[in-house]
């Protein structure tokens, strides 16, 4: 209450002030056309007068108009903010766009010139459980998917139909410890059986002691069993080694299909004995 009557009290004085600068200046102007001294140094009070008057209004508009500006340049910086935001969503999307047209381009064109008939899948789930390496398509009997169809990637064979749902489907791969694929070494044709011994690193099993097998070579299937067609890529040949006194070779091979990297699959409609791989 008392800063506000000193401040009344204030704004009161310069007022009168300023009122008797101004009549001071008047009387002497009716009496003598010239600017005396006297009068200058009123002219000059009044000047300071109306100056120190209006300052707190300037003031004040002063910080209006750079809360005003203020407040503009924030808005700026959030629409741009947001339109960043949005450009570098854009662009992850476009990356994973382009990347998933060279997966397919690179699955499709596997089976281009093929007379097998195809249809892409997509994994939606997989079997987190330590004793299963199953995982589940988003095709099923109504896309004309049935049990035990061949499942393929463009690096070799994945698995095969295990279950069959409405839409969806359960795939057994050649890691799982329930799957098993008779394989031929591309290179001499010596006959065998892939089947998985550790976290992705499998083993040939029936392979002849006396058979022609080392580190490198390429293992196909042979098409026995009715499932895979013959020559699709299995796994690659890690390591052989032969003991004269056992009747087959110990041989450890690599899937050539990376399972941890898996996202898009083929099905291969195929009928038994068919061997369109060739």
């Amino acid at each position: 209450m008392l800063q506000m009557l000193y401040e009344r009290r204030g704004a009161t004085l310069l007022t009168a002030l300023f009122l008797v600068c101004f009549t001071l200046m008047s009387l002497s102007a009716r009496r003598r056309g010239g600017t005396t001294v006297f009068e200058e140094l009123a002219l000059s009070i009044s000047g300071v007068l109306i100056e120190t008057a209006t300052a707190p209004r300037r003031w004040t508009q002063n910080i209006w108009d750079n809360y005003i500006a203020l407040r503009g340049v924030r808005e700026e910086n959030k629409r741009m903010l947001k339109e960043l935001a949005s450009l570098r969503s854009n662009s992850v999307r476009i990356h994973e766009l382009e990347s998933q047209v060279t997966r397919l381009e690179g699955l499709l064109g596997s089976v281009r010139g093929k007379k097998t008939q195809v249809r892409l899948a997509q994994i939606i789930g997989r079997d987190q459980s330590p004793f299963g390496k199953s995982f589940i398509i988003d095709q099923g009997r109504i896309s004309g998917v049935r049990r035990n169809m061949p499942v393929i990637h463009q690096r070799g064979i994945v698995g095969r139909v295990f279950r069959v749902g409405r839409s969806v489907s359960q795939v057994l791969p050649i890691i799982d410890s329930r799957s098993s694929v008779d394989v031929i070494v591309q290179r001499t044709r010596a006959q065998g059986v892939f089947s998985i011994s550790s976290e992705n690193r499998g083993e040939i099993r029936y392979m002849p002691v006396e058979a022609d097998v080392k580190r490198g070579d390429l293992l196909v299937s042979s098409g026995l069993g009715g499932i895979f067609p013959k020559g699709i890529p299995v796994a690659r040949v890690v390591s052989a080694t032969r003991e004269d006194k056992h009747l087959f070779r110990t041989v450890k091979a690599s899937p050539t299909v990376d399972f941890n990297k898996l996202e898009e699959v083929l099905i291969m409609f195929v009928r038994q004995k068919e061997t369109p791989w060739k």
